[in-house]
């Protein structure tokens, strides 16, 4: 074999053992071990208590539905248990939304045209309290960390979001508006 030959050759293995490691890496990475990181960044973002408090993981799978070469693409399938978002400082009630599972699946190969695609999110019995306290106070009313930074003239993000279906099995949802004087439960039955 030429010189050329050995060199090409080593590249190519190199090249085909990173990317084996790189699938080892994350088919075996323990997601769980994000979840303070997670936490702590969209709770500082949303100037609320966030917590996935119970497992997170990852299972990639090929999706059925696609054809010719896309096919072979694995998607992640994200799921997370026992989840909670609080509510702002100046309302109560400790809880806003309590999930006991969320599962969504995210489309990979639409990261490359900057689109952040997720053909569904399943929310399993979700259990909402929405709190008016006046015109101005409520609990549904995000205001998020980086709204405060915001430069006028800057320009908006390449980036966009899209979310297909959303699906629930069964659920509650607690509405509390002290300006209307409304108190309402909402139940979600399958």
């Amino acid at each position: 074999m030429s010189k050329a030959g050995k060199i090409t050759a080593a590249i190519s293995g190199a090249f085909l053992l990173l990317i084996v490691v790189a699938i080892i890496l994350i088919a075996t990475f323990d997601w769980n071990r994000l979840k303070p990181t997670i936490n702590q960044k969209v709770s500082a973002e949303l100037n609320r208590p966030f917590a996935i408090r119970g497992d997170l993981g990852v299972v990639w799978e090929r999706q059925k539905q696609e054809t010719g070469w896309r096919s072979w693409v694995p998607w992640p399938h994200v799921h997370a248990e026992d989840i909670i978002l609080g509510n702002p400082p100046d309302i109560p009630e400790v809880t806003m939304v309590h999930l006991p599972r969320v599962e969504a699946t995210l489309a990979p190969l639409a990261l490359l045209t900057k689109t952040v695609w997720l053909p569904w999110i399943k929310l399993e019995k979700p259990d909402a309290r929405l709190i008016r306290l006046s015109e101005k106070n409520n609990n549904w009313t995000f205001n998020l960390a980086n709204d405060d930074n915001k430069d006028a003239n800057a320009k908006p993000s390449a980036w966009s979001f899209r979310l297909d279906n959303i699906l629930f099995d069964q659920g509650r949802i607690a509405i509390d508006d002290k300006v209307s004087k409304a108190d309402l439960e909402i139940l979600l039955i399958r």
